[in-house]
């Protein structure tokens, strides 16, 4: 059996995020309270505009830190496995019919092929890496 686990490098975990994120909230609205009890009501509306743009940043950055792709090869089966933004999709593939292509495509150029079935594959996997991926992905199947 042979499993290969691709995800994204990601800085902070989801948790690191939300104390960054709190933190970050936090300041703003105090600095915000300060001006306002000076009488500079203004500043409130751009505190809310910067609060607002990091929660949809800082949304998008959480919802994508998990992501992963997992290959396994056990025998004849190979399964792939991936979780995008929470949703998770599979597909199963013979070994024997299965074949690993070069889509054309820049940014995702390697693909699973099985008779009717085709998945792109590799998104985590560094430009100059992929070669040698798929390679090493090439060796397991047609066994």
């Amino acid at each position: 059996m042979r499993t290969w686990y691709m995800k994204r490098n990601c800085s902070f975990s989801p948790k690191q995020v939300g104390m960054f994120y709190a933190s970050i909230v936090c300041f703003s609205l105090l600095v915000a309270s300060y001006f306002l009890l000076i009488g500079v009501w203004m500043v409130i509306i751009f505190t809310t505009i910067e609060i607002l743009a990091l929660t949809i940043a800082l949304y998008i950055y959480t919802r994508h830190a998990l992501d992963y792709e997992k290959i396994t090869i056990a025998g004849k089966q190979l399964l792939f496995e991936r979780s995008w933004g929470g949703k998770l999709q599979q597909h199963e593939f013979n070994t024997v019919w299965t074949k690993v292509i070069s889509t054309g495509k820049a940014d995702r150029d390697i693909a699973l092929k099985s008779a009717n079935q085709e998945v792109v594959i590799g998104f985590f996997v560094g430009v100059n890496e992929r070669e040698k991926f798929q390679k090493e992905l090439q060796q397991y199947l047609g066994i």
